[in-house]
C-alpha cells in the first residue's frame, strides 16, 4: 500500500475515534473530571403521533319484516263433477321463500284430485286443482319458516239417469 493511502486511511480512523470520544463524552454527559450534571443537555423523546385510523363504512342492516300470516283465498275448494280445473291462492305477505304443497296420510288426494305446482315463489302462489273421483282431501301448504295451511277439496259427483217415459 503506498504512503498517501495509509495516512489517508489513519486520518480516517483518527477522526473517527475522536469523533466516537465526543459522542461518548456528551451521552454521558462527563466534562473531563467533573461529575456535574447540571450542564449535560437533557435528552428529550419525542413521541411519533399514531396515525389516525381511518372510519371504515359498516352496512347500516335492513330490518327484515317478518313473514305474514300464510293464508289461502278458500279453505275449501269443491267441485260438483269431476272434470274442469279450480284454482286457489295462497299468500304469505313479506315472504319471497318457497311455498310447497303437499298431501299425504289418510287425508291424500290421491286417486281424489291433482294439483299444481308442488311448490312457488311467495308472497303469492296460485294453485291449480283438476277433481278426478269423488272424495274429500287435504293439500297442505307449508313455508319455510314452518308455518302451515291446509285447503280443503271436496270432490261429489252425481250419477243417474233422466228417463223421458212416464211412470205408471
Amino acid at each position: 500500500m503506498p504512503v498517501n493511502e495509509r495516512l489517508t486511511s489513519m486520518r480516517l480512523r483518527t477522526a473517527l475515534a475522536v469523533g466516537v470520544v465526543a459522542a461518548a463524552t456528551a451521552i454521558a454527559g462527563c466534562n473531563g473530571n467533573s461529575t456535574d450534571t447540571s450542564t449535560t443537555p437533557a435528552v428529550t423523546a419525542t413521541a411519533t403521533p399514531s396515525p389516525v385510523p381511518t372510519a371504515v363504512p359498516t352496512a347500516v342492516p335492513t330490518a327484515t319484516p317478518a313473514p305474514g300470516v300464510l293464508t289461502p283465498s278458500a279453505s275449501t275448494v269443491s267441485f260438483s263433477s269431476t272434470g274442469g280445473p279450480g284454482t286457489f291462492t295462497v299468500t304469505e305477505n313479506g315472504y319471497a321463500g318457497t311455498l310447497t304443497a303437499t298431501s299425504a296420510g289418510p287425508n291424500s288426494c290421491t286417486g281424489i284430485a291433482t294439483f299444481s305446482p308442488a311448490s312457488g315463489t311467495g308472497p303469492n302462489v296460485i294453485f291449480t286443482v283438476t277433481p278426478v273421483a269423488a272424495g274429500t282431501c287435504i293439500i297442505t301448504i307449508t313455508d319455510a319458516t314452518g308455518q302451515a295451511t291446509n285447503v280443503t277439496v271436496q270432490v261429489t259427483t252425481t250419477s243417474g239417469s233422466i228417463s223421458s217415459h212416464r211412470r205408471n
